[in-house]
C-alpha cells in the first residue's frame, strides 16, 4: 500500500491534514502514529489522531487526549490551537470538563496570567517516515496502534508550567470570561485545501476567520485584470472581520497556500450572543474599528503622503459614518460636509449632464478617499457620491480638515493632485460620452 503524493516541502504535520482533507483518514493516521512514537508531545498530531478517532467511533480516549492538549496549548498561550482542541473534547463527551471555560479563565480580562510575552513555539516539526509495517495497518488495527501511541503521550509528564503567563490578545483578552466562553463556544472548525478559496473577493460574507494552522495570503484583483498580493497570513491571524459589522462585499480574497485549519465566526451567533452578553458586541465594534483604521493608515494612498508617524494622529481626527445603498456621501452641485476615506463598502460616483442623464463614472472601495475635489478646489461637487452596499466610511468635516493640512501641509499636496486628476477624467469621460453620443445621432 502506497500513500498518495503530498505537495512538497509540507511537514509531515500539515501532510497528514492535507489527507484527512481529501478524504484519506487512514492516511493521516499512520502519519500522526510515526509522529507521536518519535516524540511523544507532537499536540497537533495528537490532536489529529484524536479527532480521527472519534468521528471513527472511538470517544473515549478522544475526550481524554483533547482535554490534555487543551491544557497543553493553554499552558503555552495558543488560543486558536487550544479552542479547536476544545470543540474536540466536547464532542467526544468531555463537556463536563468545561473546556471553553478553562481557556477563557486563563485568557479573558483580569486574568492573572495574562502578561507582556509571546506565545511558545510548537515542538519543531519532526522528519519521519512511515515504516512498512504501519503501511499496511488498516481499520481496528490501525485504530489500535493509534491508541498506544496516545496513550504514551497520557504517560508523559507536561514540561510547561501550570501557571506559565500567556500573552494578551486583541479582541478576546478584552472580554470577561464568561462572554469570552461563550463567545468561543460560538466558533465552529473549517479545513481549507491548498489553493482553496476561503474567502471570495467581491462576496457578502457573514464570517470572520482565524488562522490555526497553516498558511494563507489574501489577494485582490484590480480594475485591469491583475492579482495583487495584500499579506501573508500565519497562524493566529484574524481577516474577515468587517462582515461581523457590516454587509460590505469583501474587499479581497484570502487562498491557502497550504493546508489549513481554521475557527470560523458566524455573524448570526455573535449578534445572538451580544443581545446576551452586551459586552461583546462593545469588543467587537471596537476591535473591528481599530483594524479598519490600522487596514487605513497602511494603505490609503493620501497618508501615504505624510510620514508614518503622524498617521495615527490625522486619522484621530475622523468620525465614523454609515452609509446605507442608495445614501449619498457627497451631492453634485453641492458643498461637501467633508472628507471621506471608504473603510468597508463600495460607492458609485455618478454624474447628470445638462439633459439629466446619469452617467457613472467610478466605483470606489476601501482605500479610497471621496470629497477632496470641493474641499481643495473650493468649488461645488460635480459628481455625487452614492453607497451601493453597506459602507462605512471615516470623516473628516470641514473645520477638521482645515485644521489637518495647516498641521500636516504634505497632505493638501497629496489630496491636490489627486482632486485635479480626478477632475480631468471626470471632463475626460463626460466628453468621451458626448463624442458616443453624437456617433449615434450621425449613424
Amino acid at each position: 500500500m502506497t500513500e498518495p503524493s503530498l505537495t512538497a516541502g509540507l511537514s509531515p504535520l500539515d501532510q497528514a491534514h492535507a489527507l484527512r482533507i481529501s478524504g484519506d483518514r487512514e492516511g493521516a493516521l499512520r502519519l500522526c502514529v510515526a509522529l507521536l512514537e518519535a516524540a511523544p508531545e507532537q499536540y497537533g498530531a495528537a490532536l489529529l489522531a484524536a479527532d480521527i478517532l472519534d468521528t471513527g467511533g472511538r470517544p473515549l480516549l478522544a475526550g481524554e487526549i483533547a482535554m490534555r492538549v487543551v491544557d497543553a496549548f493553554v499552558r503555552r498561550g495558543d488560543l486558536p490551537a487550544a479552542v479547536v482542541a476544545a470543540h474536540v473534547a466536547e464532542h467526544a463527551g468531555e463537556a463536563g470538563q468545561a473546556p471553553f471555560g478553562m481557556i477563557a479563565k486563563v485568557f479573558g480580562k483580569g486574568s492573572g496570567r495574562i502578561a507582556d510575552v509571546s506565545s511558545s513555539p510548537p515542538p519543531l516539526p519532526t522528519d519521519v517516515q512511515v515504516a512498512p509495517v504501519l503501511r499496511k495497518l488498516v481499520g481496528e488495527g490501525l485504530f489500535d496502534r493509534v491508541e498506544k501511541a496516545l496513550q504514551k503521550l497520557l504517560a508523559e509528564d507536561e514540561k510547561m508550567p501550570e501557571d506559565s503567563k500567556v500573552p494578551e490578545l486583541p479582541l478576546f483578552g478584552a472580554l470577561p470570561a464568561r462572554a469570552l466562553e461563550g463567545f468561543l463556544r460560538s466558533t465552529k472548525i473549517q479545513d481549507a485545501a491548498e489553493a482553496q478559496e476561503i474567502i471570495a473577493q467581491g462576496s457578502e460574507g457573514a464570517e470572520a476567520f482565524v488562522l490555526v494552522r497553516g498558511m494563507a495570503k489574501a489577494v485582490r484583483r484590480t480594475d485591469d485584470g491583475e492579482t495583487v498580493t495584500l499579506a501573508a497570513l500565519g497562524p493566529g491571524s484574524v481577516f474577515g472581520e468587517m462582515a461581523l459589522v457590516s454587509d460590505a462585499p469583501r474587499a479581497a480574497s484570502v487562498v491557502a497556500v497550504e493546508p489549513c485549519q481554521l475557527l470560523v465566526m458566524s455573524r448570526a451567533e455573535l449578534e445572538g450572543l451580544a443581545r446576551r452578553e452586551p459586552a461583546i458586541g462593545r469588543q467587537l465594534g471596537e476591535f473591528c474599528r481599530g483594524r479598519m483604521v490600522s487596514n487605513l493608515i497602511r494603505h490609503s494612498a493620501i497618508l501615504q503622503a505624510v510620514e508614518p508617524e503622524e498617521r495615527g494622529e490625522i486619522v484621530a481626527r475622523f468620525t465614523t459614518r454609515t452609509f446605507e445603498p442608495g445614501e449619498a456621501l457627497v451631492k453634485q452641485g453641492e458643498e461637501t460636509p467633508g472628507l471621506f476615506l471608504i473603510a468597508s463598502g463600495v460607492v458609485e460616483v455618478s454624474s447628470a449632464d445638462a439633459e439629466g442623464d446619469r452617467l457613472v463614472l467610478a466605483q470606489l472601495g476601501p482605500g479610497d478617499v471621496v470629497g477632496e475635489i470641493s474641499l481643495v478646489l473650493r468649488r461645488p461637487a460635480n459628481a455625487d457620491v452614492v453607497a451601493t452596499h453597506p459602507t462605512v466610511a471615516l470623516e473628516l468635516t470641514r473645520e477638521g480638515f482645515q485644521a489637518a493640512i495647516k498641521d500636516h501641509p504634505a497632505l493638501l499636496g497629496e489630496l491636490y493632485e489627486l482632486a485635479t486628476k480626478r477632475e480631468e477624467q471626470t471632463r475626460s469621460v463626460v466628453a468621451q460620452e458626448a463624442v458616443d453620443l453624437e456617433d449615434v445621432v450621425l449613424l
